[in-house]
């Protein structure tokens, strides 16, 4: 009976059939990719499960073994170093001196925040979960709306998936074979106006509806001041990470790397790293940086098994036989996105529609 079906359509059903159930049980995506790229393979092979699973496996291993793929550790290390660091409450700190006096001024703060983090943390959870910690007490204690709380944290956390290093769009960048550096680069103009714009939104919502959120307290001049101080290092650093692959003078590896170690270097400077601390920052680093590299090789095998059965080229000419105009096309995506983003969150939709918007033929360019 399964003679008369087609391979393609009877892989992609054995790999669905592996895919829907393991992520309505919440394992973990790289897994699951990686199993249900290998459950395909070899449907489509015929059967032949020793040589399919053991090409896949070494040309996505091979690949994830390069040496771009350092950047993600790197960048990883430099937002937990700085997390143990307590840089994050010297930024609050700041921004809440500066902007808490006006309309929602703790919730901007926490934006501004968040702002700040995303261009250490590289990652979204990582900032929400930082200033759930550090900025709900404080809102709380000025009596913001708990829904205007929650959403600013949820949203300054989002800032981090455009803000550099943001891990999104590294893995963006390996998984498009698009240039990390240059989409690095890209992130900074629209990660800015995002936090400008979330900010300039909760004051305005703040100013029309003052129980959202009440203004804080008026520092003096000198007390603004003397926030900033402990804070321009920080900036300081990350003018040199970013700034330094802007302008083509380190790679994005070398920065990452670079950066890491600036980072390490302050926060010992200022006596805020001690050997327990420093465990705790690498040990969080590996764990971040495994569960990162597994979504990596779970998606180059996922992605290898959709160019074996030819379902990649299927949706390539399926989309242009639309005959959308770039605007359609944009539009379209965005739909799609919205819709798988309220069920996943931003690496795991990456990993599973980037081979079907963008396959790839290559390796990571730098």
């Amino acid at each position: 009976m399964f003679d008369a079906v087609d391979p393609m359509i009877l892989s992609l059903a054995a790999a669905a059939a592996v895919l829907v159930p393991l992520i309505m049980a919440g394992v973990h995506i790289g897994v699951v990719l990686c199993l249900a790229g290998m459950a395909g393979s070899i449907v489509y092979t015929g059967g032949n499960w020793s040589s399919s699973v053991s090409v896949l496996l070494m040309n996505s291993i091979g690949t994830a073994s390069r040496y771009i793929f350092i950047v993600i550790p790197m960048f990883i290390a430099l937002g937990t170093i700085a997390g143990q660091a307590r840089i994050t409450s010297d930024l609050f700190t700041a921004f809440s001196r500066w902007v808490g006096h006006v309309a929602g001024g703790i919730a901007v703060a926490t934006i501004g925040t968040c702002g700040g983090l995303a261009s250490i943390t590289g990652s979204s959870m990582a900032a929400s979960a930082a200033m759930t910690k550090l900025a709900l007490p404080e809102l709380r204690r000025f009596n913001y709306d708990d829904r205007l709380s929650a959403g600013a944290v949820a949203m300054g956390g989002t800032a981090a998936a455009m803000i550099p290093p943001s891990i999104t769009l590294v893995l963006y960048g390996i998984f498009s074979e698009t240039s990390i550096g240059k989409m690095l680069v890209a992130g900074v103009l629209p990660g800015v106006m995002t936090v400008i714009l979330y900010a300039l939104t909760i004051s305005l919502l703040c100013t029309i509806m003052p129980s959202l959120g009440p203004a804080g307290p008026r520092f003096s001049w000198a007390e603004r001041r003397a926030a900033v101080g402990p804070i321009l290092p920080f900036f300081a650093i990350v003018f040199l990470v970013i700034g330094g692959i802007l302008f083509g003078i380190w790679t994005p590896v070398e920065s990452a790397a670079g950066g890491a170690l600036l980072v390490l270097a302050l926060a010992v400077w200022r006596r805020q790293m001690t050997w327990r601390k420093l465990f705790f920052a690498l040990t969080d680093s590996a764990i971040i940086s495994a569960s990162v590299v597994m979504v990596v090789i779970g998606t180059l095998v996922f992605g290898n098994f959709l160019v074996l059965s030819g379902f990649s080229e299927v949706v390539t000419e399926g989309i242009l036989a639309l005959e959308l105009s770039p605007l359609g096309l944009f539009c379209l995506l965005v739909g799609v996105y919205l819709v798988i983003g309220t069920m996943m969150e931003a690496t795991a939709t990456l990993a599973l529609t980037i081979p079907l918007v963008s396959p790839w033929e290559g390796s990571p360019r730098v």
